[in-house]
Parts: structure tokens; sequence; C-alpha cells
């Protein structure tokens, strides 16, 4: 092919810099603009769920392994995701964004499963550890990354004593343990869209001709206020139960009251173009 293609229309310091380029850096109130109320409402769920994961912290002291205590674990962790999107998606970074809001999803699955069958999560969440070490041990065997000797006849007989039955904990039986069944259709989506290196994720970076008769170049740069908009929904679609979930748990009903709230808010945003 011999048409040579560029980068076009990219902000101040992008080719150097990408995302981190003063350009982007100095679109951020712009960007925030566009979408005040996303981003608004977007704040609000993470300031409600730190107060959450404060409040449980403090309450909940038991054995590690509790309900409870590894709900808050989740928390904490969901409040960092979510946090993530945030600024990710006051740069324009979709991908990146919607990438963190799956991840939100997969917390949310874990907060509802807690609450709805906390004994099979719980069961679910050791054999998932299980599993895991012992393919990364089959790896590091078939791979020979372990030479002969004491420390590779060790790691054989570590595989060995691992239940064989144990399996990886699957999103989709996670999803089924609880009320949000539904939500695994968006972490399809946002799967398909932008975590994985998919045929749609990739296209992202393709100009294509109006008449969708070809393509005509290579594209990158911040999204637009309607995939932005999106990106906000995936992740506070998700972060609602979570606050729900936990607070419904630990039996917070302030902080249930609160998250009720911001449900009736959400419901009453515009539609967002979607994922």
């Amino acid at each position: 092919m011999s048409e040579v293609y560029t980068l076009m229309d990219l902000p101040k310091g992008f080719r150097e810099a990408g995302f981190l380029g003063v350009g982007v850096t100095n679109s951020i109130v712009s960007v925030r603009a566009e979408n005040a109320d996303w981003f608004k409402l977007a704040e609000d769920t993470n300031a409600a769920l730190m107060r959450a994961a404060m409040a449980a912290a403090s309450a909940v002291k038991s054995t590690s392994m509790s309900p409870e205590a590894v709900a808050v674990r989740v928390l904490l962790r969901s409040c960092g995701t979510l946090q993530g999107v945030i600024l990710l998606t006051e740069r324009g970074m979709v991908a990146e964004g919607r990438t963190l809001a799956r991840g939100l999803i997969e917390n949310a699955f874990c907060i509802a499963a807690l609450l709805a069958a906390p004994a099979t999560f719980l069961e679910m969440l050791k054999e998932d550890s299980e599993a895991s070490r012992r393919q990364q041990g089959k790896f590091a065997l078939a791979e020979q990354l372990i030479t002969a000797g004491a420390q590779r006849d060790r790691l054989q007989v570590a595989i060995d004593a691992i239940d064989k039955k144990a399996e990886i904990m699957g999103p989709k039986k996670l999803a089924a343990l609880g009320p949000l069944m539904r939500q695994y259709l968006f972490y399809q989506r946002l799967s398909d869209d932008a975590a994985h290196p998919s045929s749609k994720s990739l296209h992202r970076y393709m100009l294509t001709e109006a008449s969708h008769s070809g393509w005509k170049g290579y594209k990158s740069g911040a999204g637009d206020h309607g995939e932005n908009a999106a990106t906000l929904h995936s992740a506070i679609l998700a972060a609602l139960p979570i606050g729900v979930g936990i607070t419904q748990m630990l039996k917070d009903k302030n902080g249930n009251a609160e998250f009720a709230e911001l449900c009736d808010r959400f419901q009453a945003m515009p539609p967002v173009p979607p994922v």
C-alpha cells in the first residue's frame, strides 16, 4: 500500500506524551464541563462509597475470611477503581476507563454474591486461588522455568496437593449467584469494546470513510462527550449496587438511604450512547 497513514488533529504534546501531554491536561476542564452532570454523579457516588468504606472498615472486626471482611476489601478495591475511571475519563481515555469499569462490574458481582450466597462465594474464592496456583505451577514446569532438582520436585508436590476439581471463578458463574445477572451483558460489552484486543476495540484506532466504504488512516486521542458519558454511566451502573449491597449487609440504614437517592438520580439521567 503506497499511501502513508498519519495521525491527524492531535492535541498539543500528544505525539510526544500521549494522554500525558499538555494539550490533554489543559482540556480536562472542558471535558468535565461537557458532561458536568455525569461527573457530578460519579463523584457523589465515589464520596458515598468512601464514606461506606471508612465506616465499614471501622465496624467490621472479624476473621479475615468472614463475608463481611471480604466485602470490605472488595469495597476498598471498588473505591480506587471508580476513582480511576473518573481520572481516566476526564482525559478522554475511553478504552482505559471502560476497562476499569469492567472491573467494577466484577466487584459488583462479588458483593451481590456475598449478600445472596456467602458460603458458596467464599468457597469459589478459595477454589479460584487454588486453581490459579495450580495453573501457574503447571506452566512453570511445562516451560521449564524451574530446572530439575529439589525446587522442581517441591513444586510438583505442591501442584499434586491442590484439589484437581478447583476451578477458576468465572464472571458469568459469579454473576449467577446474585441478582445482577443482567449486568453480565455490560461486562461482555466492555470486554469486547475495551478490555480485550478484539476487532471492535481495535476499530477505535481506525479512521473510516463516512460512507463506510473503507478506511483512510489511523486515529488516536480523547473520546467525545458521548463516549465519555457512556463510560461514566457504565462505572456508576456497577458502583451503585456495590454501595447498596455493602450497606444492606452491614445494616447501615443511613448509607443505604444515601445510595437509594443516588440510584434515583441515576435513573433520571439522560440516555447515553451504547457501549
